[in-house]
């Protein structure tokens, strides 16, 4: 498990934006754009802020979502809302942007999504929830065992679906980095490292674990 801590979550956004930065300049010596796929809950907020301020070559960013709630852009519960009002409407300039269509039929939103993907992510943002969820494959949902590339993926004890990466498409990306602060995810972390095959979260491929204290704080 390769992990990296910070004492509080927003030093974890300052470091993650620093490896933002690093990739991104790497990237681009060898291709012409930098493909990123966002994540939602609360946790990108500080990567975000940490981001808007730096002077990069923003317009050869293209955006992506690893998930989204079936919700329109304007909701307060969009993942595509928090990531263009707190990091994206910031910018000076903007490459591409595409949204899961959360407002329409998830399946035909799956569909379409993964229509519009590239070949390939070069950076996957993840979180995790505290009952080892990962983007939207939630335990013991169906979207565990989908293939191809984005799924409509019904969570039963949320009464609700969600559009969602496959594994299969995570795992394809190039870099996949994982954002968890607080202490409620201490005790699955500490399971993860132990590979104790309890957790969705377990099935993504040698990710990088950015890690505030709180959520580290078992991992001793």
């Amino acid at each position: 498990m390769r992990y990296e801590v910070f004492e509080t979550p927003e030093a974890l956004g300052q470091g993650a934006a620093d490896l933002f930065e690093s990739l991104l300049l790497a990237t681009l010596r060898e291709r012409d754009r930098f493909r990123v796929a966002l994540s939602g809950g609360s946790t990108p907020l500080h990567l975000y802020r940490a981001l808007r301020g730096r002077e990069l070559p923003w317009e050869r960013v293209e955006w992506y979502w690893s998930d989204e709630r079936t919700v329109g852009p304007d909701s307060k519960d969009s993942n595509y809302r928090l990531a263009h009002d707190e990091l994206l409407a910031h910018l000076p300039a903007s490459g591409r942007v595409e949204r899961i269509p959360g407002e329409i039929d998830p399946h035909e939103a799956a569909r379409r999504y993964a229509e519009v993907l590239p070949e390939s992510i070069d950076l996957c943002y993840l979180g995790m929830g505290d009952d080892g969820h990962t983007a939207s494959l939630f335990p013991g949902t169906e979207g565990l065992a989908a293939t191809g590339r984005v799924t409509a993926n019904f969570v039963p004890r949320l009464g609700t679906w969600r559009v969602s990466f496959t594994f299969e498409e995570i795992n394809r990306a190039h870099n996949v980095q994982l954002l968890v602060t607080g202490q409620n995810k201490a005790s699955v972390l500490a399971e993860v490292r132990a590979h104790a095959g309890k957790h969705p979260v377990e099935r993504v491929k040698d990710p990088l674990w950015l890690l505030d204290r709180e959520a580290a704080s078992q991992l001793a």
